[in-house]
């Protein structure tokens, strides 16, 4: 489960994003001053961060510089009421990896979040290398997919869920639903809620390998 580090002084925006983060299956860590927030990023290296610029003991951009400037490379999504072009691009130039305006869309930034998450973990895990001499192992035998029969049947899922579910399982995050179905954030979510109690598992994950026949 990926942990988000939301660095905001506004209780209203981060106790918000903190519910809407934790419902799309995050772990959620709140910051509101610079230096915890720092602290929080180099100790826990949390797999994204959402950063305010308008901090009360030191500016965003002191935080993005600090934190690339001691290796922390963790993706760095700016989150502000600053729109001006020279902000955004001073953003990016000390190492921010997208930037959001306030008052944003809720549907937009969960998109963004998942995005971010995903290019971060692109490149495929390392296979490990078979010893020596040793022979090479066979795949082990694995159902097949369920089809949406079996969903209908086995699991007694709706048509609409059946579609959340196959989203689900490419690893499609409730903002990610949203857009593809043409739903709100939270009918999605809903929906999602709904699809992982039908099917008896606690994660998108799980949805995944008992789609695919890996469970």
């Amino acid at each position: 489960m990926s942990r988000i580090l939301v660095v905001e002084d506004s209780l209203d925006i981060a106790e918000g994003l903190q519910r809407s983060l934790e419902y799309d299956g995050y772990e959620v860590s709140l910051a509101t001053k610079a230096a915890h927030a720092l602290a929080v990023a180099t100790a826990d290296r949390p797999a994204l961060i959402v950063l305010d610029l308008g901090l009360p003991d030191r500016d965003g951009y002191t935080v993005l510089e600090e934190l690339r400037g001691r290796g922390v490379q963790t993706p760095v999504l700016i989150l502000s009421a600053r729109r001006d072009e020279a902000d955004k691009l001073q953003g990016f130039r000390l190492g921010a990896d997208d930037y959001v305006t306030k008052p944003f869309s809720i549907l937009e930034l969960m998109a963004r979040i998942s995005a971010l998450l995903r290019r971060a973990g692109a490149a495929p895990a390392a296979s490990s290398a078979p010893t020596a001499g040793a022979p090479a192992a066979e795949p082990a035998a694995r159902p097949g997919p369920l089809s949406d029969e079996a969903l209908r049947e086995r699991y007694a899922l709706t048509a609409r869920q059946i579609e959340v579910a196959r989203l689900l399982g490419e690893g499609c995050s409730n903002a990610e639903i949203a857009t593809r179905l043409e739903m709100s954030y939270y009918t999605a979510r809903n929906h999602t809620e709904q699809v992982l109690g039908k099917l008896g598992v606690s994660s998108r994950a799980a949805v995944g390998a008992l789609l695919f026949g890996q469970g």
